[in-house]
């Protein structure tokens, strides 16, 4: 007998009163691809920060539910802050900036946990995923975001195009 694996699976994510970010697997939450749910699922089983790095850094261009998108959107934040950084260290946004994305969230389990402080929390947990995976990885940024996501294939590099104007 064959087994086929669904083509999506339902996951969600939600907030404890704690303000830890967890992966909700009780089928409730929207549809997700199978392979994204597997690659999420796998990170985020190594806490929120690694969680939120999969979504910032490896799952840039993929088709996802709001709720997921929302947490990629914060995530991407840390990574394009740091390609633009000489450092390895990010500082997390300004408490405004914080509380102004708080009230974006979409409707997920948990929202009303949401406030700057847990962000700037969740921000924390990013940069200690990030920077022990980079390290793990004893690469050059560039290659380990490619190696995440090909669309990061050109983190840094800058690009004229330059057209002639036959009249001038």
């Amino acid at each position: 007998m064959i087994d086929i694996a669904p083509a999506v699976c339902r996951l969600g994510l939600r907030l404890t009163p704690q303000g830890r970010l967890l992966l909700d697997s009780s089928g409730e939450g929207p549809e997700l691809d199978a392979r994204a749910a597997e690659r999420v699922g796998e990170a985020f089983a190594g806490g929120a920060g690694a969680g939120l790095m999969r979504l910032g850094a490896g799952e840039v261009g993929q088709a996802l539910p709001p709720v997921f998108r929302w947490w990629r959107d914060f995530a991407v934040r840390y990574v394009e802050a740091l390609c633009l950084q000489a450092s390895d260290e990010v500082a997390a946004p300004s408490d405004t900036d914080l509380a102004a994305l708080a009230l974006t969230a979409p409707v997920m389990t948990g929202a009303e946990y949401l406030t700057a402080d847990v962000l700037r929390s969740l921000w924390a947990e990013l940069a200690a995923a990030f920077s022990a995976a980079l390290r793990a990885a004893r690469t050059d940024l560039q290659s380990f975001l490619k190696g995440l996501n090909p669309a990061w294939n050109l983190v840094g590099r800058v690009h004229f195009n330059l057209a002639e104007n036959r009249r001038d």
